[in-house]
């Protein structure tokens, strides 16, 4: 976006003495805003050693002014690396860099500019907006999907897009008649004229453009024409105008001021372009946008009373004319420029901003009005906004097609219009279960369900309901893993695979959540715990039954007693003794896995309590004798406090939790197959 779409006030000359030819000629170029005619001395002035001091420094502003960002960029690297390099230097580049991109250096610069001017709040503000694109804005989901719009795009500038009578109006520099055409100083391109185009396919603008024409030749002039807005029914245009050539006093030169006009159509032609009341020699009012009743006008202005350099202002319609403008305030105008407003049909405000927290150059804001006040404006992000300029969104009326501006890389050239629509939520899927107890088989009400998506590492906490029901939203098609727990059960855990999302759908679990409640002396087999004949050694077979057990003393607020038994060979003091080692082999075992040994005694039952016939003269085969030998745990009471060290707290996490797998405790879900 070039210089001459902003609302401008009076630009003061640098007062220091020009003792260098180039030097002072720039200058004065930079004095008249010709800064394409500048930008040529000034090069030329670089290429000498006794200029680059003072040369860089210009050259860099004009462009800014000239919003040329990866030309400002380099220039001010050029401009900082100069002996006495100002504080302002180093911001501006920071902008710059900010603008192509590199937030990790733009970054570096806006600290270094803190440390040099620790009176201006600019410097941390701007860090600021640079940790926000570095970190949570690059998770954000897109809105929206955008492509340039085709056929209306040249080389030159095109912005300012606006659509009415299923026609997009727009503003545009390029050059169509080089004989008659003359350049603007600032830029050294055309001047705007209003145009025209229609979707190759009526209503459908995503799709396709046709080739642009003038809008009407009675509403273009000599000088800048463009952006436009139009009441409901196309029949009232407004449109920023400024006129040819330069004012001059008291030795101060200043831009010419930007200003709004208006006509009605009458019997299908525009009739008298008339001033619009707000219009002064003083400032500069413009880009102006009717509201959906044609009820209220928002435009911008540097008038005095703003916050910034340029603000957005609104007045709204008495009788046949206006009344007075009124500033929109500090919650959407900042110490910058604020610009490009368009109201949409909603009422939701869209204007473009320097000053809020944003990728860099100009972002497109969104901001609603409610009771009079005005919502904190929310940047639109990704793809609508880039580094680079970003301006004058519109929305198609009663549509969630629109258009909007930028200068960003990959486009025709200079400013170029860009069509979006916004990307429509998927309906969302869900994944349910129900948690019973596992012995009466009712309902537990306030479990906590753990919702593993492997592929992203996140666990979503859910609470079951009164019907011990939970319920839960997904995005993405994985092979969920879920846990349920509940203080002093066992947990559940099932695999939940979901191959495919359908929109507006349920999985269900493949089977209930059945939680088994640790009441003191009742009595669980540790299933598969098997020793070989005479020996009490833990078998490499048995470790993950014992992590089982583990797992559950971490998840519980308990005390248990390990038992072990023996099969009826061998005489019953011997056996007595081997399930006593057979015990405390498998008790070292679970201590050494984190658990106190104050929570866990071993206990020998040697052959006291075999499971079938093969008691001593029994005949039995070897499967028989060892399914007696075996180890269960019983609950002989709860710890104090009910969380102990040892023991991973649940009752941390709330409904609607997510966390990281990382911050659970290891093999949290290693169980669940």
């Amino acid at each position: 976006m070039k210089r001459y779409f902003l609302v401008l006030s009076i630009c003061l000359p640098i007062l220091f003495f020009m003792s260098c030819q180039p030097i002072y000629k720039a200058q004065k170029q930079m004095d008249k805003y010709n800064y394409a005619k500048a930008v040529e001395v000034l090069n030329k002035a670089t290429e000498k050693e006794k200029y680059k001091a003072e040369a860089y420094p210009m050259l860099a502003e004009c462009y800014r002014q000239q919003h040329e960002l990866t030309k400002a960029k380099e220039a001010y690297a050029q401009a900082i690396a100069q002996p006495d390099a100002k504080p302002e230097t180093y911001f501006y580049y920071g902008k710059a860099l900010q603008s192509t991109g590199e937030y990790e250096k733009a970054r570096e610069m806006f600290q270094v500019y803190s440390k040099k001017k620790p009176s201006d709040p600019r410097g941390p503000q701007y860090v600021s907006y640079c940790d926000s694109v570095l970190g949570p804005w690059q998770k954000t989901e897109p809105k929206f999907e955008a492509k340039t719009a085709g056929n209306i795009n040249t080389t030159e500038s095109d912005f300012g897009p606006v659509i009415v009578n299923g026609e997009l109006v727009f503003a545009s520099d390029f050059i169509r008649n080089p004989a008659e055409a003359k350049k603007y100083g600032w830029t050294g391109r055309g001047y705007l004229d209003i145009m025209k185009s229609a979707p190759e396919t009526p209503s459908d603008f995503w799709s396709g453009l046709k080739m642009p024409t003038e809008f009407d030749a009675a509403l273009n002039q000599k000088y800048h024409d463009g952006p436009a807005t139009f009441s409901a029914d196309g029949n009232t245009i407004y449109f920023t105008r400024s006129f040819f050539g330069k004012a001059k006093r008291e030795g101060i030169y200043k831009t010419n001021e930007l200003k709004i006009f208006y006509s009605t159509k009458a019997n299908g032609s525009w009739g008298e372009v008339k001033p619009f009341y707000l219009n002064s020699k003083d400032y500069s009012v413009g880009h102006p946008s009717l509201s959906a009743d044609g009820e209220t006008l928002y435009f911008v202005s540097d008038m005095p009373g703003g916050l910034g350099g340029t603000d957005i202002w609104m007045c709204r319609r008495e009788g046949d004319s206006w009344g007075k403008p009124t500033n929109l305030g500090p919650t959407v105008n900042t110490k910058e420029n604020e610009m490009f407003p368009s109201i949409n049909n909603d009422g939701t405000l869209y204007f473009s901003s320097e000053g809020h927290a944003g990728y860099g150059a100009l972002d497109i804001f969104e901001s609603k009005k409610i009771n009079e006040n005005w919502t904190t404006p929310i940047n639109l992000q990704r793809p609508i906004n880039s580094s680079y300029d970003d301006f004058a969104l519109a929305y198609a009326p009663g549509s969630k097609t629109g258009f909007f501006s930028s200068n960003r890389t990959g486009g025709a050239g200079n400013d170029d219009i860009y069509v979006f629509r916004n990307i429509e939520p998927p309906s969302p899927a869900f994944i349910s279960g129900v948690v019973k107890e596992k012995v009466s088989m009712q309902p537990i009400a306030g479990a906590t369900v753990f919702v593993l998506n492997p592929e992203t590492g996140k666990v979503k906490v859910v609470k079951t309901d009164a019907n011990g029901i939970f319920n839960t939203l997904i995005d993405k098609p994985a092979s969920f893993i879920i846990k349920a727990m509940m203080p002093n059960f066992i947990a559940d855990c099932v695999p939940v695979p979901v191959p495919e999302m359908k929109p507006g759908t349920t999985t269900k679990a493949p089977r209930e959540f059945l939680l088994d409640k640790l009441i003191i002396q009742k009595t669980f087999q540790v299933n598969n715990i098997y020793y070989d004949f005479d020996k009490f050694n833990i078998r490499e077979d048995a470790k993950p039954e014992l992590d089982k057990l583990v797992q559950i003393l971490k998840e519980n607020s308990i005390n248990v007693e390990l038992a072990s038994h023996t099969d009826s060979r061998g005489s019953s003091a011997y056996n007595e003794k081997l399930a006593q080692r057979r015990a405390e082999s498998a008790v070292k075992y679970i201590v050494g896995k984190g658990i106190g040994n104050e929570r866990i005694t071993a206990k020998s039952y040697g052959e006291q309590k075999l499971i079938n016939k093969c008691s001593d003269g029994v005949k039995c085969s070897a499967a028989e004798h060892q399914a007696n030998r075996r180890t269960e745990f019983t609950v002989t009471g709860y710890t104090v406090p009910a969380v102990s060290p040892d023991q991973f707290d649940q009752g941390q996490y709330k409904d609607g939790d997510i966390i990281d797998l990382k911050s659970l405790p290891e093999g949290f879900f290693g169980q669940c197959k």
